[in-house]
């Protein structure tokens, strides 16, 4: 598992360092827009929570409430900002995909959470992997979906464009 983690860290952190270069070439159109700066920053917490979370895994794995604590922490702050961009999400600006996988997002976000509270109880599921194999299956989704808000937002038309 430590491998996984450490290439899910090197992974989000490089996309952390491309979706800065994104952001700063559609910096003008995305600055004074709050639902596209709201994007914006999601997509780069989208990156930068599975990135924390796989570092502290792969850098402490024998001290079980390390990753606890950073999966925990990390998962909470993601669940609670990913509820607030749905919230604050006017209706019909994003595509339908970005739309209906937020909530999945802040499932994914829950349970990451409820698996680093309660590890043991794993176990009592009757489920034969790890928590942190579990984890790792749902921090693999959460980058996925990273990956694919990413590419929808920055293929979105620039202001005064069309769609062909």
């Amino acid at each position: 598992m430590e491998a996984f983690y450490q290439s899910v860290a090197g992974f989000c952190f490089t996309l952390m360092g491309l979706w800065s270069g994104v952001v700063s070439l559609r910096r003008q159109e995305w600055l004074f827009d709050p639902a596209r700066r709201r994007m914006a920053h999601s997509v780069y917490l989208g990156f930068f929570l599975p990135a924390v979370m796989s570092l502290l895994a792969a850098a402490i794995p024998d001290q079980k409430i390390i990753w606890q604590i950073a999966f925990f922490s990390s998962a909470a702050f993601g669940f609670v900002s990913t509820v607030l961009f749905i919230a604050r999400e006017p209706a019909g600006e994003f595509s339908f995909f970005v739309r209906r996988s937020r909530w999945l997002v802040a499932l994914l976000y829950a349970l990451v959470a409820i698996v680093a509270l309660f590890p043991d109880a794993v176990g009592l599921l009757g489920i034969t992997l790890k928590p942190l194999q579990i984890e790792a299956a749902m921090l693999a989704v959460l980058v996925f979906l990273g990956v694919a808000y990413a590419w929808e937002f920055t293929m979105e038309p620039a202001a005064g464009e069309q769609r062909p």
